[in-house]
């Protein structure tokens, strides 16, 4: 089946800021890149300049004269540089200055590129796209990075932490709760009344501990349980997958005695969730948790405290 090349959805225009203390430089500039296809904000001093780049952003690039009035091109770039979005916006530098000394200055002060005027328009388009080029796979880059460091610490059914990263940083936390002498706790957490491989998949491999794949309803409980604990532990908690049916919750900062109301949430919360989410109406599945809850002790290791955390 072809795709109608008429109903393709063009991508939106490239944004550039043009800054320049000369308005009639701003309109050549800008009359310039939008006949080459990109939408073009101009600004015409620095203080402009930042409050169109926090408002109007986000920018692809920015072109920015060195020589201007009040705030200087200088520290209009240095100040976009330290924000976070201005990080990942290239600068390009215009100035009359073409000396070695003043180039340096302006690529050490932040900036991306450095053009000398009068500047060539068609030079100045391609510096644009390259610059545009580099920013597109630098974002790819970390995007990719991102995902992959994410894969590797998740797990795959339930989407929480993984046993390997949990085990890494339950060491870490350890360590760090030793030193400052600081208070831990650690809950294990068994989920029952999960379907059994019968009801949901013929896949013989479904008990595995970690490479199990569902096929039927568990997998949307398990990763449904997996939200639930999540949304009723604080930020500074981890939980992970362990095994099969089997949760850990790392709570740094916590005495024992203050966990037993978020167990009781933890319970109320799963036994609540619905057989099938996607139908409207639908009754509890039937699942709870069995829980078990260990505080750090002195000369304990992570697989020792979790073992003190064994439900019974």
């Amino acid at each position: 089946m072809s795709t109608d090349p008429s109903l393709a959805v063009e991508p939106p225009p490239r944004r550039v800021l043009v800054v320049d203390d000369d308005h009639h430089a701003v309109t050549i500039v800008t009359d310039f890149l939008e006949a080459q296809g990109f939408s073009v904000t101009g600004a015409n001093d620095g203080h402009e300049a930042l409050a169109r780049f926090h408002d109007d952003g986000p920018f692809d690039v920015i072109v920015l004269d060195v020589m201007m009035p009040g705030i200087d091109g200088m520290e209009v770039c240095r100040r976009i540089k330290g924000t976070p979005q201005g990080q990942l916006t290239p600068v390009a530098l215009l100035s009359a200055r073409s000396d070695t000394r003043s180039r340096i200055a302006g690529l050490y002060g932040g900036a991306d590129d450095y053009m000398t005027k009068p500047v060539d328009l068609r030079e100045l388009e391609a510096r644009v796209k390259a610059l545009i080029r580099v920013r597109d796979r630098y974002i790819e880059l970390a995007t990719h990075k991102k995902e992959g460091v994410e894969a590797a610490i998740t797990d795959g059914l339930s989407g929480v932490a993984n046993r390997q990263y949990f085990l890494r940083r339950l060491e870490e936390e350890i360590a760090r709760c030793d030193r400052y002498k600081l208070p831990m706790t650690v809950v294990v957490a068994d989920l029952v009344g999960l379907p059994e491989p019968s009801e949901v998949s013929s896949n013989e491999d479904w008990g595995a501990l970690d490479e199990a794949q569902f096929e039927g309803p568990a997998d949307k409980l398990l990763a449904a349980v997996g939200e639930v604990i999540s949304a009723n532990i604080r930020t500074v908690d981890l939980v992970a997958r362990l095994r099969r049916s089997r949760y850990a919750i790392m709570l740094p900062h916590t005495p024992r005695r203050a966990v037993e109301p978020m167990n009781a949430r933890l319970r109320a919360a799963v036994a609540a969730i619905p057989a099938d989410a996607d139908r409207e109406g639908s009754p509890p599945a039937g699942l709870d948790l069995r829980l078990g809850v260990a505080e750090l002790k002195r000369r304990m290791d992570a697989l020792t405290l979790l073992a003190r955390a064994e439900p019974q």
